[in-house]
């Protein structure tokens, strides 16, 4: 078979921090399309440094479109949400009822196109790093309120049939550039777990 995998997401998904290979997906990538099988992947990185839920919604439709082609099956993978959870200027960047929301909203839309949507869970910080953040002080980010917004995104997934791919607990501190970002390792790690789970998926 022949599958077309678009992954929307913020600057983990793009790759901060993964000065070897380009970040999770691009190893994703190179893993799929070097894959000794009959069947025949192509991996599109739509993650965008500092995007929240409301932004991936605003561009869905016009960076998805062009990457659906014919007789490929779509596989459309999310991996969004850590910044929506972000605290700035000690209020919520996106309250949790509108993220709920947006999740919701992904969801159907995606559907739209395609049976095939996963989600990837939101993974857990390095507090030590990032409450607050040693460059902007005004922005912080707290891993019991990461799991807060992780469980709501859980929910929706599991209440909605979407397969739900759960990340808090898979990575290390030492698997952190930054407290935020994994590093070449953590991409690393991130990339394999991906991988192990989305070719039984879009087979299944």
């Amino acid at each position: 078979m022949k599958f077309n995998i678009v992954i929307f997401g913020d600057s983990i998904t793009y790759g901060v921090g993964d000065n070897e290979k380009g970040g999770w997906v691009n190893r994703l990538r190179l893993s799929l399309e070097n894959i000794s099988s009959e069947d025949e992947y192509n991996v599109f990185n739509m993650g965008i440094d500092g995007n929240v839920t409301q932004e991936v919604k605003e561009r869905f439709a016009s960076d998805l479109k062009p990457r659906i082609i014919k007789d490929f099956k779509t596989v459309i993978v999310f991996a969004i949400g850590i910044n929506d959870a972000q605290t700035f200027a000690d209020k919520d960047r996106v309250s949790i009822k509108e993220f709920t929301d947006n999740i919701a909203w992904l969801i159907q839309e995606a559907r739209k196109y395609t049976d095939d949507v996963m989600f990837i869970g939101l993974s857990r910080v390095d507090e030590t790093k990032v409450k607050p953040l040693r460059f902007d002080t005004s922005k912080s980010y707290d891993n019991a309120k990461i799991s807060a917004y992780d469980k709501k995104l859980k929910n929706l997934c599991l209440n909605n049939g979407v397969f739900y791919l759960p990340m808090f607990d898979f990575l290390d501190d030492a698997d952190l550039l930054d407290g935020i970002h994994p590093n070449s390792q953590g991409h690393k790690k991130y990339a394999l777990r991906v991988e192990e789970e989305i070719i039984s998926f879009v087979k299944d």
